[in-house]
């Protein structure tokens, strides 16, 4: 063989091997699920499989069986100024529709590319916690993930009939702009910003955002940063429980398992992504996502720190992690 086909040939098998290793790296986890199981589990009765990936995706190709459920999972406010979880009784009648009872086990998947993808199924998951159904797993990396090791695909669409599913909304895991202001000069609070860390630093803003910077004494943790999206070929595969745990500490998140953490992004997808790996993978049991995120906070008075790093507290967590 020619030295150069040859050495192409072993790259290749690094890079394909790396990838599966990555995927199969949050396999013990009871909401993030690999393809290999659900590939295995797939005719299991009362699960319902929800594709949450664009509107589009869905008819080219999708996991044989899963029900297009491209939302809305977000919905603007009546003030129209920030995207948050709809009215439970809209919710419910959605969720209904795609076939969902109160004894389903639900698994969701998105387009697994990117960690943007990602947050779609985070999204929703965190959605059905908050209404009390706790039945629920996402898919590590997605369609992608699927596509990457050969399973069935179709076409088809799936027509569930109309599941039984009710819900209550479980008011802890919403955070609302009222609750932020009264709580953004607490102690027993943190405050964890998904976003990148240009718009964190106040350098940059997405156009619809009012205005640049973070909330004050809130932790940086960007979401795209949780996943192995696109390195070596990758599906948008989680990292490895001991590398969150040790970014985690590093971006000053308190050990403490019972802290009151709260999340937000610009649009509060993001932070769908900070909570489904603080609370289902990492065990916090105290976390919530700020809904209207900054989309909201920015058209207030509220305060807005830039042209800093780290948080307020992020000392008292890290010794001498800013000297």
């Amino acid at each position: 063989m020619d030295i150069s086909k040859k050495i192409s040939t072993i790259l290749l098998g690094l890079i394909l091997s790396t990838s599966l290793l990555v995927g199969t790296a949050m396999a013990g986890s009871n909401s993030l699920l690999s393809v290999k199981w659900l590939a295995k589990n797939i005719n299991r009765s009362n699960m319902v499989i929800l594709d949450v990936s664009d509107f589009t995706h869905y008819e080219k190709n999708h996991i044989p069986g899963a029900v297009k459920a491209f939302g809305p999972w977000m919905t603007m406010n009546h003030n129209f100024v920030g995207f948050m979880m709809p009215k439970v009784s809209d919710l419910i009648t959605m969720i209904r529709s795609y076939g969902v009872n109160n004894n389903s086990f639900v698994v969701i998947y998105d387009e697994g590319v990117t960690a943007d993808d990602t947050a779609k199924s985070a999204r929703a998951l965190w959605t059905f916690q908050a209404l009390g159904h706790n039945k629920v797993a996402i898919i590590d990396g997605g369609f992608s993930a699927w596509d990457h090791t050969d399973q069935k695909i179709s076409t088809r669409p799936a027509t569930p009939d109309p599941g039984n599913f009710t819900g209550k909304l479980i008011k802890s895991m919403i955070t609302s702009y009222g609750e932020v202001e009264s709580k953004l000069h607490s102690r027993g609070v943190t405050f964890v910003d998904s976003r990148l860390p240009d718009q964190y630093f106040g350098k940059e803003k997405n156009s619809e955002i009012n205005r640049f910077g973070h909330i004050p004494g809130s932790l940086l943790w960007p979401a795209i940063y949780m996943t192995n999206a696109g390195i070596n070929l990758a599906p948008s595969y989680f990292k490895d429980i001991k590398t969150l745990r040790q970014m985690a500490a590093g971006v000053g998140i308190p050990a403490d398992k019972n802290a009151r953490i709260i999340t937000y992004s610009n649009h509060g997808k993001s932070a769908a992504l900070d909570y489904f790996v603080l609370h289902d993978l990492l065990g916090y049991r105290n976390v919530s996502i700020y809904d209207g995120s900054m989309l909201q906070y920015a058209v207030t008075k509220a305060p807005l720190n830039t042209f800093q790093w780290g948080g307020k507290y992020v000392n008292r967590y890290n010794p001498g992690q800013n000297d």
